[in-house]
């Protein structure tokens, strides 16, 4: 947990200096989206995976592969490589994240398990703390390829450690009976499905018209495939990655849909937010790191208060509704932030949000395990995970569409306007470090920062519609007591 919050929220200082020394800030979405479309499409197949071949196995096997992908990530010298880097290590991040939380539910009963839940994620919030201030030192004060090199090693510690000391039951059966129950179908047909409608959220309006025929060809066929795999979990794999029937169940429906939005409008902050610092306040990269930290601090704060509240008193589906009012009330407000807002409104929003963070992120996998059966809580548990990551990726395709629609848009004004300096603004726009080191007017200067604001500006408007769905989804949780023994 240490490792992936540490890395989680080192992304959002370091991409777009990484993208602007790769001179590719319009791609800078994807040195994230990379990561996380492997995080996300293998979190399914690692539950059920893990349940096959054992935990032990899978968070080795996933350690190892995020040490790859770390590796490659220091050696990149170009942004394409460096985004297939971040997928490789996507893939790690997916087996370690999923496997702690999996075996935190085998372990304890749902009332214990709110306790050691909120255990995990708090030395979550520590290390993206402790990352986001890591991630801004290193830029300023050494290369990006620094922060990669940092993970070695920490994966090489965590597979030593699971190696030596996770005493978990071995898994009976032999390779062929393992690998006929896993679902490699079902994963292909969701990684497929996701990759082409986040092409095509990524694209719209930005690369080509959203009428385009690139545009249109990615939505649909993505959406007919996501389809098509529901389709296919249902009637063919002997052991689907989720199963369907869990649907009917209102505590798990609500889960997952709350999931979505939950991801959405909680990863949005840590990566605008550093963005915003860098490209509008002009901050050094260990200052805009800095602006983050109270969000990560209320965080680990209150997830710990939560899961120690829920343990003694057995409620939880109050500290999904408090939580869903206070991101509301903490997000909203980032619509007024400007080239002069003050840290008070910065500090109080992220504070507020954290809180509210704090209070939703174990407490919402609780309400969709407490309704699940013992053989079906790794199911329900990585399905829950899976659709927080899906949450988290599909905003950022949106937010950073907007957002580069937006800026696009004012830059191509401001080039008809200022037609003798095109060509510093076109480097501006795929490099924003440029804007203090180039030759350009004063009245130049401040509508760059101004079209750089304005995009900042939609895509945190854009973000109050998730918020508000997240608390209306969550509104019809149906409190169902936590057990005080181990589900069979």
């Amino acid at each position: 947990m240490f490792l992936i919050g540490l890395y989680t929220i080192m992304d959002s200082v370091l991409y777009v200096p990484i993208a602007n020394e790769l001179n590719s800030l319009s791609q800078a979405e994807w040195i994230i989206n990379g990561y996380m479309i492997t995080t996300t499409a293998l979190q399914p197949i690692y539950g059920k995976g893990s349940d096959i071949v054992g935990r032990k196995a899978v968070i080795i096997f996933a350690t190892l592969l995020l040490l790859a992908g770390s590796v490659m990530c220091a050696l990149a010298q170009s942004i394409e490589f460096l985004i297939a880097s971040r997928a490789i290590q996507g893939l790690g991040s997916a087996g370690i994240y999923t496997t702690a939380n999996v075996i935190i539910a085998d372990l304890f009963s749902e009332r214990e398990r709110a306790k050691f839940m909120g255990i995990s994620s708090c030395i979550w919030g520590l290390s993206t703390a402790i990352g986001v201030i890591l991630g801004g030192v290193v830029v300023q004060l050494s290369t990006w390829r620094v922060a990669f090199w940092i993970n070695v090693p920490i994966a090489i510690v965590i597979a030593m450690i699971s190696w030596k000391t996770a005493h978990l039951p071995p898994v009976t059966g032999t390779a062929r009976e393992k690998l006929r129950r896993m679902d490699f179908g079902g994963s292909i047909l969701c990684l497929i499905s996701i990759v082409l409608i986040l092409l095509g959220l990524s694209w719209g309006g930005r690369d080509y018209p959203w009428q385009s025929a690139a545009v249109l060809c990615c939505l649909i066929l993505g959406s007919i495939i996501g389809c098509l795999f529901v389709y296919y979990e249902h009637k063919v794999p002997i052991e689907p990655i989720f199963p369907l029937r869990l649907l009917r169940q209102r505590n798990v429906a609500i889960a997952l849909v709350g999931h979505l939005f939950f991801g959405a409008i909680t990863y949005a902050p840590t990566m605008f937010i550093p963005q915003w610092a860098l490209l509008v306040k002009n901050t050094t990269p260990i200052t805009s790191s800095l602006y983050t930290l109270p969000f990560t601090i209320a965080e680990s704060i209150f997830v710990m208060l939560t899961g120690f509240w829920v343990d003694k008193s057995g409620r939880y589906r109050e500290c999904v509704w408090l939580g869903s009012c206070f991101l509301l009330a903490g997000l909203t407000p980032l619509v007024i932030l400007d080239q002069n807002s003050g840290l008070g409104i910065i500090i109080g929003c992220q504070v507020v949000a954290g809180i509210g963070f704090g209070l939703c992120i174990q407490t919402l996998i609780l309400t969709g395990q407490a309704s699940a059966s013992g053989s079906d809580v790794a199911s329900t548990t990585t399905t829950c995970l899976f659709m927080r990551s899906l949450g988290a990726i599909l905003v950022v395709a949106v937010l950073s569409s907007v957002n580069g629609n937006v800026r696009g848009s004012k830059f191509a004004q401001l080039t008809s306007e200022f037609p003798d300096y095109a060509a510093e603004i076109s480097k501006i726009s795929e490099n924003q470090s440029l804007i203090h080191k180039l030759d350009i007017p004063v009245e130049l200067f401040d509508l760059l920062v101004a079209g750089f604001m304005r995009g900042m500006r939609a895509a945190f408007t854009a973000l109050i519609p998730f918020s508000a769905l997240y608390l209306l989804v969550v509104v019809g949780i149906k409190h169902i007591s936590l057990q005080q023994t181990r589900k069979l």
